[in-house]
């Protein structure tokens, strides 16, 4: 009797036990996810807080170009844009911008367009890519990848043909090229004769704006100054730049009688005249939000932000062909800031808007 009794008790002292130890597992493994969703959720608040870092700073490059292009018909690298943005603080967040002129540089898009290829844009880009050391057949199988036609320009044959062995510039399902404008510079990559080292010598002076975009004589390089012109260096060119550094360039009139543009004829002077100009239609702001308020390595989000400076009517169009064209950059179509009608000076009234915005993880190779 009293060994059964002992060990009843043995066997409840054992459930017992058994149900404390259930109990704290199960607390423990409660407790875990609690703390993962708090993490999870801080980690969410803090990602949220950056995108509305970025979105402040976005609207602050778009509030800069407003207010300059009200102050003046033409942009430059001593306009307010162009000057370094010290870092804000928001809390325990930073932000920092830069923003830069796309109209500074060689717009790949301007190969084809209206419908038809630009034989001045594409003298100016082979000219670009001799300097550089590159084939300039490269800006031929640009020209290709954009315009609507199965043929190589200028008759080479067929595209499939040309490009067939190409392999990564083509679909292997159907050896054609995309025919559509580029979405990022990046694509070059994958027309015929461009390489990674290529491509990362040409970055610095081309950009992929999707819409027509002159070139800025008031920042353009002096390498791309020299393109303009056959047989220039872009030694040579340096007279053009400091020329613009002791006064701005208000005017593309201006510039004929100026080395190296004071070399080319009457003719080429007409053909060129359409690619040039002492304003800017584009500029992309670099924005980093930092979230330092964290032990530990801080946190950051990058973006970078497309802005058109347009006349009212060209507004729209710039919108439509970014659209049309697919852009994967999460483009938002923005018009706001539409505030330009009050301008005092009579200048043309212009349009500042947001075309596109994209997120980076990682600082963008910019």
């Amino acid at each position: 009797m009293t060994t059964s009794m002992h060990s009843q008790r043995g066997v409840a002292l054992l459930t017992i036990l058994l149900l404390v130890v259930s109990i704290t597992v199960v607390a423990g493994a409660m407790l875990a996810s609690q703390k993962i969703a708090i993490r999870r959720s801080g980690l969410l608040f803090n990602q949220n807080q950056l995108l509305q870092d970025i979105d402040a700073a976005k609207q602050l490059a778009v509030t800069i170009i407003n207010a300059d292009s009200m102050l003046n018909d033409s942009d430059s690298l001593q306009d307010i844009w162009a000057q370094p943005i010290a870092p804000y603080p928001l809390g325990s967040h930073s932000v920092t911008m830069k923003i830069r002129d796309e109209a500074g540089r060689f717009n790949i898009n301007n190969l084809y367009h209206d419908g038809a290829p630009d034989s001045a844009a594409l003298a100016v880009f082979q000219r670009l890519l001799i300097q550089l050391n590159l084939e300039p057949d490269i800006a031929i199988a640009a020209l290709d990848w954009q315009d609507s036609d199965s043929e190589v320009y200028n008759d080479g044959g067929d595209e499939g043909a040309v490009y067939g062995q190409q392999g990564a510039s083509v679909n292997t399902l159907n050896t054609s090229l995309p025919n559509q404008p580029f979405v990022s510079i990046d694509q070059l990559q994958q027309v015929r004769g461009m390489s990674a080292e290529a491509l990362a010598s040409l970055r610095p002076f081309i950009t992929a704006v999707p819409y027509y975009l002159p070139l800025n004589i008031n920042t353009a390089s002096p390498e791309i100054l020299a393109a303009l012109v056959d047989g220039v260096s872009a030694q040579q060119a340096q007279a053009l730049v400091t020329l613009r550094q002791q006064q701005v360039i208000e005017s593309i009139d201006s510039i004929w009688e100026q080395p190296p543009l004071n070399a080319i004829s009457a003719e080429q002077r007409q053909l060129l005249a359409p690619l040039l100009a002492v304003d800017s239609r584009a500029f992309t702001a670099v924005i980093t939000a930092t979230d330092s308020g964290n032990l530990g390595e801080a946190r950051q989000r990058f973006a970078t932000v497309l802005i058109a400076k347009t006349d009212a009517a060209d507004s729209s169009k710039a919108n439509n062909n970014t659209a049309a064209n697919g852009n994967s950059s999460n483009a938002v179509n923005n018009n706001n800031n539409n505030n330009n009608a009050d301008n005092k000076d009579d200048k043309a009234a212009k349009t500042i808007s947001v075309v596109s915005q994209r997120l980076w993880a990682f600082p963008p190779n910019f």
